[in-house]
């Protein structure tokens, strides 16, 4: 992609850092979900992602369905897009189109990405998920990781 270069998925995890964006591929539309508790979980051989979710947003319904996701990381953290998308979790709502965010399509994934809005992206393979009293912890294993070329 150009404006991006690739980063080394073992180093990857350095780029993680909350809010973030969550990128998932929905039945109907693509979807993009923030999240404040977002972490590395390892990075050896591979970096890997843990964040906490409510089990009943669109997004831990697409991932446990499609098996991947991508986790982007917004050039401004208070930006009003992400307030936006926060609002709203809906499947037959496209957030792309009602907040007027342009999305690209990611590198191996099938998920948008918003790349005038983000510093970079890792895209991760589902690993389990584990559910704990009212969260569910969704884990994943990065496959690529890209971030904003200097």
């Amino acid at each position: 992609m150009e404006g991006f270069k690739s980063v080394d998925l073992k180093k990857a995890y350095t780029m993680i850092k909350s809010p973030a964006v969550v990128l998932t591929k929905g039945m109907k539309h693509y979807n993009i979900t923030p999240y404040g508790w977002i972490m590395p979980l390892d990075y050896d051989p591979v970096t890997k992602v843990i964040f906490s979710s409510d089990p009943d947003h669109q997004a831990v319904a697409n991932i446990k369905r499609t098996g991947n996701f991508a986790v982007a990381f917004p050039l401004d953290p208070s930006a009003k897009w992400i307030e936006d998308c926060g609002s709203v979790s809906n499947p037959n709502v496209s957030k792309y189109e009602m907040f007027s965010i342009e999305g690209t399509k990611a590198s191996v994934l099938d998920v948008m990405l918003p790349l005038d809005k983000i510093s970079g992206w890792i895209e991760f393979k589902f690993i389990r998920s584990v559910t704990e009293g009212s969260v569910e912890l969704m884990m994943g294993e990065a496959i690529a990781a890209f971030e904003k070329c200097e």
